[in-house]
């Protein structure tokens, strides 16, 4: 966390902070430094900022360097008597809000919150996606919504797996076609829901695999796709995916972690025999591997129950447990 620092009374206030906080001061009352050098690497390694300064200062140069609210850091700006902490970039994904409140505490400051929802006591859903680990297409897909929020207008709310809400007094689960807007958290691809939808997918799926040795990876693609489309599931909550250890080299699979951005686990025999009595097996398959079912028992093991036990293509079979 870099803290920059114009005054004495900033410098002073400076290491007042280092007291509770891991910062780095940089301060003509320590060595010469150069504001827009420091500023550039800390967008570049997306690293807190902290102006003890006129907020003029903070804007003219963090400006040529912002470019969305995903990537830029948090950037606060604290006057140099103390008195005010301003979270002035990132407030909700790069966590200035929840910084200021913090800082403000430890100097007995007040801080300077502007994000609309948070002066309503409401829960972006941008922040509350990320504290939930949950996927959404883009940040921009969440901005009618949290503007319907800001508005107080009635969101319907289909949450079928009863996972926390959003901080928010206006949530129905009436299902009214008047409604103009809905937020679905679900593993469930599309819904007929009303007015504007913004779909949260939560992590809850575990994949199951097992192949022939070699099989093609736009086979199992196909497959995937398949199976996704027939239960109706989103890709965005597969949250990881197993299979036998002696499949642990196969390109097809190791393609598909890549692909998907999410972890393969390669379990022993011995490790998913345990839930061979849950799931159809085979005598042959036993024989060879060790395990009657592969796909079935590597999702079982993955966690949840299974939704699709087994469907195989072209040397691929694949299964499906969900975790709530």
């Amino acid at each position: 966390m870099k803290v920059l620092c114009y005054s004495k009374k900033a410098y002073d206030l400076a290491l007042k902070l280092e007291e509770s906080l891991p910062i780095n001061i940089y301060s003509k009352y320590k060595e010469a430094f150069k504001t827009q050098e420091l500023v550039q690497a800390a967008f570049k390694e997306n690293e807190d900022l902290i102006f003890i300064s006129a907020t003029g200062i903070a804007v003219r140069f963090i400006a040529p360097f912002l470019n969305n609210k995903e990537q830029d850091p948090a950037v606060l700006v604290i006057d140099d008597q103390g008195r005010f902490v301003i979270s002035l970039c990132s407030g909700h994904l790069g966590g200035a809000n929840d910084l200021a409140r913090s800082i403000a505490e430890k100097i007995g400051a007040i801080p300077v919150i502007t994000t609309a929802t948070d002066g309503r006591g409401y829960e972006g859903l941008d922040l509350y996606a990320k504290k939930m680990h949950f996927n959404y297409q883009s940040i921009h897909d969440l901005t009618p919504l949290t503007g319907a929020m800001v508005d107080d207008k009635k969101i319907f709310l289909y949450n079928p797996y009863n996972f926390q809400e959003p901080k928010y007094p206006n949530f129905t689960r009436d299902m009214d076609p008047e409604i103009g807007y809905s937020l679905a958290i679900t593993d469930e691809e599309s819904l007929d829901l009303p007015g504007y939808t913004v779909y949260l997918r939560p992590q809850i799926l575990h994949l199951g695999l097992g192949c022939k040795k070699g099989a093609n990876y736009e086979e199992l693609k196909l497959l995937l796709k398949n199976i996704l489309t027939k239960l109706n599931l989103s890709l965005a909550s597969i949250k990881d995916m197993a299979s036998i250890d002696i499949k642990k080299d196969e390109v097809a699979f190791n393609q598909l972690s890549k692909d998907l951005g999410i972890d393969f686990f390669c379990f022993k025999a011995e490790e998913l025999s345990p839930f061979e009595d849950k799931v159809q097996g085979s005598d042959f398959v036993k024989k060879t591997v060790g395990v009657s079912s592969v796909s079935a028992t590597s999702a079982l093991k993955l966690g949840g129950e299974l939704i699709l036990e087994k469907e195989a293509y072209k040397g691929f079979t694949v299964s499906i447990s969900r975790e709530v």
